[in-house]
């Protein structure tokens, strides 16, 4: 599998910013594509987040044009195994600790296109049009970046491009220059690798963070983002349960925890195991990651960012216990248990 830098750059460099940040997680391979029975043509398999493929899927067949000759034009011919391929193959790939920020606004756009040029009905795209619509503008306001589409439902849209634009290619060139700004103010920001935490070794932990960053991924509703809080109640309660040891962690408020009080297991353990007056700033940090994720599981309302700040301070906790434990140490010493 080679990956995509030097095709998106390659786009970048012509402008198409919401190209290129479509590659940033994508690689590929040579394969063939069967076009008719025993005919197949060369062809590239792209292997991108399911996000980012589903976005890359719904362009107009121009831009996957573009792609296509921005991987050819940047591959070695190592690479091309002496073939020009002439189509894209799209496979969605299971992923987490993906940033679908760029992906989610170019399915937004996608949708809009669709039905401004037939391709499909307002009544089908537009319930999820508006949930994503939310989410886009939540996401934008925490990063601190503007918003440019001013339309919170398909039929807002509809109104526009059916008083001012006849053509289908207005209506697509209004949609390009109506994106293009946001995609410009995101691209320093694209190159910035997204942090991937290491596992701690705690499948149980491991197993829910994943999950919990999946559906923040995919929420919608309400009651999605309040399941977030609730999986990440459950990493820490798995947390407390295998750090904590009442024969040499002592709440401070002298309250043997429950098997399910997450937050004196771990405040317990926190106390010991970064125990002194060098290691203040230490507890400081910890104990306030872990009040914050603590409060945000107990919202009763959520939301994108309630639900992404309590991911992210519950995470926060996690790896926070799992370096006082030794678990990301670099040698086996995470193979025994630690001394707190």
């Amino acid at each position: 599998m080679v990956l995509l830098v030097a095709a998106a750059r390659y786009l970048a460099d012509i402008g198409r910013y919401d190209l290129a940040a479509l590659l940033r997680h994508s690689q590929y391979q040579i394969c063939s594509a069967e076009i008719w029975f025993e005919v197949a043509i060369p062809a590239i398999q792209l292997q991108s987040p399911a996000t980012f493929n589903q976005a890359m899927i719904g362009l107009e067949e121009w831009d996957q044009t573009k792609i296509l000759n921005a991987v050819i034009e940047t591959a070695t011919a190592e690479d091309l195994q002496g073939h020009r391929p002439e189509r894209l193959i799209f496979l969605g790939i299971e992923s987490v600790n993906v940033d679908n920020l760029v992906a989610e606004i170019c399915i937004l756009r996608n949708d809009m296109n669709a039905v401004a040029t037939g391709k499909a009905r307002i009544q089908e795209l537009d319930d999820q049009y508006k949930a994503r619509k939310r989410r886009i503008r939540q996401e934008l306001e925490f990063r601190g970046v503007y918003d440019p589409n001013p339309f919170d439902s398909l039929w807002d849209w509809y109104h526009k491009w059916k008083s001012e634009f006849e053509r289908y290619g207005e209506r697509r060139r209004y949609l390009m220059a109506l994106f293009e700004p946001l995609f410009f103010s995101l691209a320093d920001r694209l190159d910035e690798p997204v942090p991937v935490r290491e596992p701690t070794g705690w499948d149980r932990v491991d197993r829910a963070l994943t999950k919990a960053r999946r559906v923040l991924e995919t929420a919608t509703h309400e009651e999605d983002f309040q399941s977030v809080g609730l999986l990440c109640r459950e990493v820490l309660i798995s947390v407390g349960q295998s750090v904590y040891n009442p024969d040499i962690h002592s709440p401070s408020d002298g309250k043997i925890p429950s098997a399910t009080d997450a937050n004196r297991m771990i405040e317990a353990f926190f106390m010991a195991a970064a125990a002194g007056s060098s290691n203040e700033a230490v507890r400081r940090y910890a104990k306030s990651s872990l009040q914050l994720a603590v409060e945000l599981q107990h919202r009763r309302s959520a939301d994108f960012r309630v639900a992404s700040l309590c991911l992210e301070a519950t995470s926060s906790v996690v790896h926070t216990v799992a370096i006082l434990a030794g678990r990301h140490d670099k040698s086996d010493s995470h193979l025994t248990p630690p001394s707190t």
